[in-house]
């Protein structure tokens, strides 16, 4: 049985509340998602989780609309609804040129011309890391020098790396949580 169970900020501890000002001064939102409400049963937990979201997601030298391509992808080839819907939502609001079905097109391994050749590559390397990491350690598969050739260093193959591990991480919390979508997601991935 999946566990769906939303504290909102009225019914969060004063240290759930706390990290919930947080998130929502660092995202310039005036509501926290459902994800970390899901969370919010347990400080630490939710502590860990948005540290790790800041870290990988927010802060860095990857551009912000890269990296919400890579988990967009991750998350359509996991089936994914609640990662979907963010990750769409957020790269449409990021690039208003794109369309749900360019993300979609995207996720299915075709080519966006309006993308540089680096993010093809890097887009195409880590969901391969995220959804199926026995294949990069392949000798015939040599993805650092993938992205050198593309102008990566190596502080941000690292960084790229990260979104592997923290894709497939959100994927499941928000599956096994039974995360439920909210507006305005559903809107892009109905």
């Amino acid at each position: 049985m999946k566990r769906t169970t939303l504290i909102s900020y009225d019914q969060a501890t004063p240290g759930v509340q706390a990290i919930y000002d947080e998130i929502m001064e660092t995202m310039g939102e005036p509501v926290v998602l459902n994800i970390f409400k899901a969370l919010g049963n347990n400080e630490t937990v939710l502590r860990a989780v948005w540290s790790m979201l800041r870290g990988t997601l927010i802060e860095g030298q990857i551009p912000l609309l890269l990296k919400q391509l890579i988990l967009f992808r991750i998350s359509v080839n996991t089936g994914n609804r609640y990662c979907e819907a963010l990750h769409a939502h957020t790269a449409c609001n990021l690039d208003p040129t794109f369309t749900y079905d360019d993300l979609l097109a995207l996720s299915e391994g075709k080519e966006l011309e309006k993308l540089p050749a680096s993010f093809r590559v890097a887009i195409e390397v880590v969901s391969k890391a995220a959804l199926d990491p026995k294949s990069i350690a392949s000798e015939d598969f040599d993805f650092e020098e993938q992205l050198r050739d593309e102008g990566f260093s190596e502080e941000e193959i690292d960084e790229l790396m990260a979104q592997a591990y923290f894709g497939v991480m959100m994927n499941l919390v928000t599956d096994a949580y039974d995360v439920p979508l909210e507006s305005p997601f559903p809107a892009l991935v109905e």
